[in-house]
């Protein structure tokens, strides 16, 4: 178990480290399930990875670690202030636990609140998956949380 977490993290930091766009990084919270941290870091201005580190705390609690591909729609919904972009895209998880771990497939739908004059958003996310490690299962991630931006200067 310890390798598939491992060739996740190395896959993760590789597919990020690759990309040489001066966009936003967003960091925040996320609380329900899981809870935790939330980092997402845009390629442009349709297509961003989600990282997340958080705690599960359903039947099977424990430390979940995953990452998200997504793409943004912000034509579909319209204000005068702000952005309010749709996504969806698809991830993978590692869910450890007491005696072992969990290895899910997750596809993520969610609807964010882009601040106008302000670096941060708001967002909502039903994220449903399937476990296929240990055995398949039903996997129904749901959260709220909100995220502040800056930008890292690329060389």
């Amino acid at each position: 178990m310890k390798q598939i977490t491992l060739s996740l993290a190395l896959l993760t930091v590789l597919s990020t480290s690759a990309q040489n766009f001066n966009r936003p990084h967003g960091v925040g919270m996320a609380i329900g399930e899981p809870s935790g941290f939330s980092v997402k870091k845009f390629n442009n201005t349709n297509q961003a990875f989600q990282f997340t580190l958080g705690y599960s705390t359903t039947r099977n609690s424990g430390i979940n670690l995953g990452v998200d591909f997504l793409l943004h729609d912000r034509s579909f919904i319209t204000t005068d202030k702000g952005y309010v972009p749709l996504y969806y895209g698809f991830g993978a998880h590692i869910k450890s636990y007491e005696s072992e771990s969990q290895v899910y497939a997750r596809v993520p739908f969610g609807v964010a609140y882009e601040f106008n004059n302000y670096p941060a958003d708001i967002f909502f996310e039903f994220s449903p998956g399937i476990a296929v490690i240990p055995s398949p299962e039903l996997v129904i991630n749901v959260g709220v949380g909100g995220r502040f931006y800056f930008y890292l200067r690329s060389n």
